[in-house]
């Protein structure tokens, strides 16, 4: 006698909303989604409901969980646990943290619960302050200036012995020479010069912001130069305000990795009648270039920052004024906007050394490769161990860019002035913009401030 075999009890499902007749049933499938930094992502086995009739699918919490955790690895997100970690390493509250590190309560708040994800550069600065108690040492009495009790007479005279300390630190003779402020010799016009162009009511209150001001760009610093943070926050902040009058097309990551490749056509040609182009490049992908006369103390050549979402400024100080100097120094801001910048919340750790930061190392790998890729260059070395000008001309001929800039990336590679940089003057193929036409970029720049 043959028994039957029993049919296998068809699961429950909820009814499909699209095509209202089949049924949503559980399955595992492979997920595709695009991300601003990854590219395609495949995300494998994410938990979703797919209706047996007409193929619709839906992803509900555990298949969005899924896709989180998938991309928090992929970016190195930091995880809840690890800000908790931070919190009470240092025994913060959410605000207190917030003070200190200027990400916003309600930022930190939203990782800690899981309902958002820091970016990537945000996680890095965090695992640095986590791992580095002097790192942290040092942003918190940044952050945290001290107070102690004072009579009210008292309290009075060290403010004003704090606006002169503070305005030490400040390069006003530059200030002087793009004509943002009056000439003066006196203090106390020279401290209401500087209160009228920052717009604040006085120079502490600049001072108790400026770290948080350095920490919003992404900087290519000289870290062997002395520096203090007033004095870069005020390079910074006019740069961002000349930023602000200039009109630029919404911000564009993938057309501003296109314009790269159209700016390194540009290596060639003489840096005083190419830089308006340069500017308009840009501007197309979102970019205001700006240029700002290095200031004493600063130690910035170069910074970069997201303004708004629609909006990116790049301020370029035109140290040194040559053509080499000039375009790796562009590209390596262009490589934070690129590689690392993808909120206007981003931060940056200060650094005593460039190389501490794994992020510059990145910016500066991505300069060289996009303007001498490194599997063109080790070929040429391996041929030309030490090239002649004549060698090396005609390899920065077959590249399309300068032969200054073949010389400096080769030199960076090696790691020593293999290419001597005297020789490449003398022979005019290593050109500096001229202290006018810098002088003349800077007063443009000056105007825009004063308008």
């Amino acid at each position: 006698m043959k028994t039957k075999k029993k049919r296998p009890p068809v699961p429950e499902g909820i009814p499909c909303f699209e095509c209202e007749g089949g049924t949503l049933l559980p399955v595992l499938r492979d997920h595709r989604t695009e991300h601003p930094k990854l590219g395609v992502v495949t995300i494998p086995d994410v938990p979703m409901l797919s209706c047996e009739s007409c193929g619709s699918t839906v992803i509900g919490d555990e298949g969005n969980r899924r896709i989180d955790a998938f991309l928090d690895k992929a970016l190195n997100a930091i995880s809840p646990e690890e800000i908790q970690a931070f919190l009470e390493k240092y025994g913060l509250t959410q605000k207190r943290a917030s003070e200190i590190t200027g990400l916003g309560e309600k930022n930190i708040s939203r990782w800690l619960g899981g309902r958002s994800r820091p970016s990537e550069s945000v996680s890095n600065f965090l695992r640095i302050l986590l791992a580095e108690e002097s790192a942290f040492e040092r942003l918190t009495r940044m952050n945290s200036p001290a107070v102690t009790p004072h009579t009210p007479a008292a309290v009075g005279k060290q403010a004003a012995e704090e606006e002169k300390t503070i305005l030490k630190c400040v390069d006003y003779p530059a200030l002087e020479r793009i004509g943002v402020v009056a000439p003066t010799r006196s203090p106390a016009a020279r401290q209401a010069e500087m209160c009228r162009l920052l717009g604040v009511p006085n120079l502490r209150s600049f001072r108790d912001k400026a770290s948080e001001m350095q920490l919003a760009m992404a900087a290519f610093k000289d870290t062997n130069q002395h520096s203090n943070p007033v004095s870069g926050a005020i390079w910074i902040d006019l740069g961002c305000q000349v930023a602000r009058t200039i009109d630029v097309k919404p911000y564009d990551r993938e057309k501003l990795v296109a314009a790269a490749r159209r700016l390194r056509g540009l290596t060639n040609r003489p840096l005083a009648g190419v830089i308006p182009e340069v500017q308009q490049i840009l501007a197309d992908a979102g970019v205001a270039l700006v240029f700002m006369p290095l200031m004493k103390h600063s130690a910035f050549r170069g910074c970069t920052r997201l303004l708004d979402p629609g909006k990116a400024v790049i301020i370029h100080s035109l140290k040194y004024r040559n053509l080499s100097q000039f375009w790796l120094i562009l590209f390596h801001e262009i490589a934070h906007l690129v590689l690392h910048i993808h909120d206007v919340g981003d931060v940056f750790a200060e650094y005593d050394d460039q190389a501490a930061d794994p992020r510059e190392t990145e910016a500066d790998e991505w300069a060289r490769d996009t303007l001498v890729h490194r599997d063109v260059l080790m070929t040429f070395r391996a041929h030309h161990g030490k090239p002649d000008v004549s060698q090396l001309k005609k390899f920065a001929d077959e590249l399309g860019v300068h032969p200054a800039i073949a010389a400096e990336v080769f030199n960076r590679r090696a790691e020593s002035e293999v290419i001597n940089y005297a020789l490449l003057r003398a022979k005019g193929l290593f050109p500096n913009l001229s202290e006018k036409d810098a002088e003349k970029l800077w007063q443009e720049s000056g105007k825009a401030i004063t308008v």
